[in-house]
């Protein structure tokens, strides 16, 4: 009985269920262990705007709004991912804006992404392995859960795990793995109801991947390819009635899209010839496939192209690794072909993967227009397919140098998940990212200005000028260093060498605007400096010029009430800020002005009202709530500031002026008791914070 004892648990762990379960937690588990560095990340690059200045995730009450705004709101471009602002809405809920939080709901989404997939190719591997191929259900849960593992910890996914802006990739995978696990569901399920309910969720589900992210659309287009092509389970009325609820998913898609009010998207140069595209897509192939099988030097925003590199013989041989790449890519589509023409086992696992990969790689493949021309993180759908790829190849091998293979495969997971490790670290905060990326050769002009910001931030002016210098004299049509310049310049005092540099011409001013996002900076700056000088009539000017061509920022028009207010009273600067909080309910900073300028302006009624308002745009602010107590306190209504100012109390715990407050209002009710209670509480919670600084 004790002999059998350890062949029982071996039994079991080699067991197709076990290995099924043991599958999905090795998935979870190495996920986020290899991504743990990031979780002490700060914000970096776009996280500023998402999970701090973006005013659509502060509060449920924008559940609907954010479907009717694009992504960044202060920008031209037209990303449109209302469910990623649910998440971030869910995450300030949950970590009160602690980037910990965040990073954690990212690992979270990226390992939840590498179980529905681990458990899509469960189901997807025996119809496309084909007789001479197909294995038991223990060698194709190890072969599933394999190809989900080393996508897990792949290190090219790493600017969509370790940076908090970039989980759109693994949301949208995430809603597109259940959706078409669901309808896979749906096609097995023996009741009309449950085929009904299971359809709807898988529609839903869709639904909301595509509303994560633009690459949905690239999860349908390769379910499709896969039931019309691969799927040979379904009959042709099941397959036909899952495509055309796709369609109506993509028409539902297409009608929410057309919410947000029309943009033109950021503009850029006239696209380049079809020869230098098609030479750039065989570059960017070569770049990923290296990527893929060698994740050395990882950075964002990727290069494959320089100007000069043919003028002369020696600029080609300078810049011969760019040819390099070309080749690299034609080789690698030449294999492709070859493997999916092989007529061995496995071909229509590699036939499907190679579909799959083309068809995530052709929108990145600088055939079409695009913001960069290559981005680690554009290969995370694209990387499935390629795997897919290497397995349908594998599996031709004999059963023994399958396993071997199969041993190397592990000992590459592992390699792979210490190197995504390593490039975790790289998001520890904004100025190690920005020095790593530089390090690895991506010094493109965006991190160059981040950089310099960083060092603005922390005034260190003479590292940011230095910086900033080099910019402007290398890219001197990059309207983001000069304006950062300039601002630089104007903080060390020296207005003459700023001046001309955040002063632009109308024409200049709208071809940088509608180029480069945040632009408005410059004319802010600008103002700032005249009325500095006492010229107040020169900045009034400018501010009206810059809010013309940016109305819907706010930073313009508080300054511009902030000058009316200093010159004529509150009464002059608050038209501007109603006109703006009439137009922009949601914006919260406008409202809690709004309500400040009119208590000044003796309208006390008003400024609850304003107050009231912003207290519902932001579920842990607690200024709009203390202001209202203040109000009833200072009217002799006590009763009506204390519930106030304990909401102001519940959003806001730590602070030691609500609880003194508090006992300021429970003194003027008669209960001494609870008075004294709260100013202790206030007391030794200023003396914690003093203890902790």
């Amino acid at each position: 009985m004790r002999s059998s004892l350890p062949l029982k648990i071996l039994a079991t762990c080699l067991s197709a269920r076990f290995s099924r379960l043991g599958s999905w937690l090795l998935c979870l588990f190495a996920g986020g262990l290899i991504y743990a560095p990031a979780l002490g990340g700060d914000l970096i690059w776009d996280d500023y705007y998402l999970v701090r200045e973006n005013p659509f995730f502060r509060s449920p009450v924008f559940g609907w709004e954010v479907f009717r705004h694009y992504l960044f709101f202060d920008s031209f471009s037209t990303y449109y991912r209302p469910i990623q602002n649910w998440s971030y809405m869910l995450d300030y809920w949950l970590w009160r804006g602690d980037p910990a939080g965040y990073h954690l709901t990212n690992l979270l989404l990226h390992g939840g992404s590498g179980v529905l997939l681990l458990e899509l190719l469960r189901q997807l591997l025996p119809g496309l392995l084909g007789s001479a191929a197909r294995m038991g259900p223990l060698a194709n849960n190890l072969t599933a859960g394999m190809l989900a593992l080393i996508w897990t910890v792949h290190p090219v996914h790493n600017a969509a795990v370790a940076y908090i802006s970039g989980r759109a990739d693994s949301l949208a995978s995430l809603f597109a793995l259940l959706a078409w696990l669901l309808i896979r569901r749906a096609a097995q399920a023996r009741s009309t109801l449950a085929a009904a309910t299971l359809g709807g969720g898988s529609a839903l589900a869709m639904l909301l991947a595509l509303c994560s992210k633009e690459i949905a659309l690239l999860w349908l287009a390769i379910f499709a390819l896969h039931t019309l092509l691969f799927e040979t389970a379904w009959p042709w009325r099941v397959k036909v009635r899952a495509v055309c609820g796709a369609l109506a998913v993509l028409a539902a898609y297409a009608a929410l899209h057309a919410l947000p009010e029309s943009r033109t998207p950021l503009a850029g140069g006239p696209p380049a010839p079809l020869d230098e595209r098609v030479l750039l897509a065989f570059r960017a192939l070569g770049d990923y496939t290296r990527l893929l099988a060698w994740p050395g030097q990882l950075y964002m925003e990727r290069t494959l192209a320089q100007p000069g590199i043919y003028r002369s013989v020696a600029a080609w041989r300078e810049n011969a690794g760019y040819e390099l790449l070309s080749l690299g890519g034609l080789l690698a589509g030449a294999a492709a072909c070859g493997l999916c023409c092989w007529r061995g086992p496995g071909r229509p696992l590699r036939v499907f993967g190679a579909l799959w990969f083309l068809t995530a790689f052709l929108p990145i493949s600088n055939l079409f227009p695009l913001n960069a021309e290559v981005a680690e993180h554009w290969i995370y759908l694209a990387s499935i397919g390629a795997l897919l790829l290497v397995a349908g190849v594998v599996v031709a091998f004999p059963p023994r140098a399958q396993l071997a293979l199969g041993a190397v495969a592990l000992l590459a997971a592992g390699a792979l998940g210490w190197r995504t490790s390593v490039r975790a670290g790289d998001w520890v905060n904004a100025e190690t990212f920005c020095a790593r990326t530089i390090q690895d050769g991506g010094a493109t002009p965006r991190i160059l200005t981040t950089l310099a910001s960083v060092y603005g931030e922390r005034r260190d002016f003479v590292s940011q000028e230095t910086i900033l210098r080099k910019l402007t004299a290398h890219f001197p049509d990059y309207a983001p260093a000069r304006i950062n310049l300039g601002i630089c310049l104007a903080q060390q005092g020296r207005t003459a060498e700023a001046e001309p540099l955040l002063r632009v011409g109308k024409g200049d001013a709208d071809d940088a605007a509608r180029r480069f996002p945040r632009t408005w900076r410059a004319a802010l700056h600008l103002a700032q400096l005249h009325q500095r000088a006492q010229r107040r009539d020169d900045a009034l000017t400018v501010l009206a010029e810059a809010r013309a061509r940016f109305p819907t920022t706010w930073e313009l028009v508080k300054y511009e009430s902030e000058l009316r207010g200093a010159s004529a009273g509150p009464a002059a600067a608050l038209p501007p800020v109603a006109e703006f909080a009439a137009a922009h309910w949601w914006h919260l900073d406008a409202w809690i002005t709004l309500g400040r300028l009119r208590l000044l302006a003796g309208q006390p009624d008003e400024a609850i009202a304003a107050w009231r308002a912003a207290s519902r745009l932001d579920i842990y602010n607690a200024a709009p709530l203390a202001g209202i107590a203040r109000i009833e306190f200072d009217r002799d209504r006590p009763a009506a500031a204390l519930p106030e100012q304990l909401s102001a109390l519940t959003r806001e715990p730590d602070q030691p002026r609500h609880y003194l407050m508090l006992g300021t209002i429970l003194e003027k009710l008669g209960r001494q008791n609870e008075a004294l209670a709260a100013v202790r509480k206030a007391q030794s919670l200023a003396a914690e914070a003093r203890d902790g600084s």
